[in-house]
């Protein structure tokens, strides 16, 4: 999982944007192939089921661990998806015939499309994979897991905490965003403040509070977390400062600036959390 999903630095583009007047950032949709290996059936048998899985390729993608890659199915009476986790899905063949399964993941990304045909039997026989001979284990006695397997376990745990708040931090960005084609002048002032004091601050102050509680199980996530935390907090002070500054009929743009100032300091410490969450992925979660 990576949790600084680099929508701070988004956050502080956005700012720029307003004070410059330059508008809405865009880019370009990306493949999802660009970020997981997808693994799809081509045919399944009538009243069988096989898998679909996704495999993370790209921990450099600050989202791509809060994606759910569930797909959507075009016809459910040949095709029916039952969801096991958001990497893995059941595809269960019911009636013959064709369906096509779509995986959107949001608008930074081309939505992947894939076909699957339900036969009443193999074109192809499945390959069966002959079952691995048990390694031989003391009665009574469990496996410990690896040092690895805590680490991946810790951060799953992590990951599922900060699930829980990020909807305030999506609410909040998404209003700001739409707020950018108004631009900072007197005749959008008002509307930029009530936006900021009635949805954007509120929000992201439930998001920062939130994370002050998360429980972070090892010394390496909580090195990141710290830096998270920190990071958070400075944008978040930030916000309040720009917000603060538009309160008068009369724009305070020195105040507004201050702020934004203030969301870049929390810029650079995002970004160490970024950096550290990098490389904990490289490390632990192959």
């Amino acid at each position: 999982m990576k949790q600084k999903s680099l929508i701070y630095s988004l956050m502080l583009a956005l700012i720029l944007s307003v004070v410059s007047g330059a508008g809405n950032i865009s880019a370009a949709a990306r493949n999802i192939t660009d970020i997981v290996k997808v693994t799809t059936p081509s045919e399944i048998k009538i009243g069988e089921w096989k898998s679909y899985e996704i495999a993370i390729t790209d921990w450099t993608d600050g989202d791509v661990a809060d994606h759910d890659f569930t797909p959507i199915s075009s016809d459910e009476n040949i095709i029916k998806v039952v969801r096991k986790t958001k990497w893995v899905s059941e595809l269960h063949a019911l009636n013959k015939g064709t369906a096509t399964l779509t995986v959107n993941i949001g608008e930074k990304f081309e939505p992947y499309m894939f076909t699957v045909q339900v036969v009443d039997d193999y074109t192809v026989k499945p390959e069966t994979t002959p079952t691995p001979t048990p390694e031989p284990t003391s009665p009574g006695v469990k496996k410990s897991p690896t040092h690895e397997e805590v680490m991946v376990k810790d951060f799953e745990e992590y990951n599922k905490q900060l699930q829980i708040i990020g909807k305030y931090e999506n609410k909040a960005i998404t209003l700001y965003n739409e707020l950018i084609d108004l631009g900072i002048k007197d005749s959008t002032r008002k509307t930029f403040f009530l936006s900021l004091s009635n949805t954007v601050v509120p929000n992201y102050t439930k998001f920062v509070s939130g994370l002050k509680y998360l429980k972070v199980n090892n010394a390496e996530l909580k090195e990141m977390h710290n830096h998270y935390l920190a990071g958070a907090k400075l944008q978040l002070e930030g916000l309040t400062i720009m917000r603060d500054s538009l309160k008068t009929t009369k724009i305070n743009y020195s105040k507004f600036e201050a702020g934004y100032n203030k969301v870049g300091e929390g810029v650079k410490q995002l970004n160490k959390a970024e950096l550290l969450m990098d490389n904990y992925g490289s490390k632990y979660i192959k």
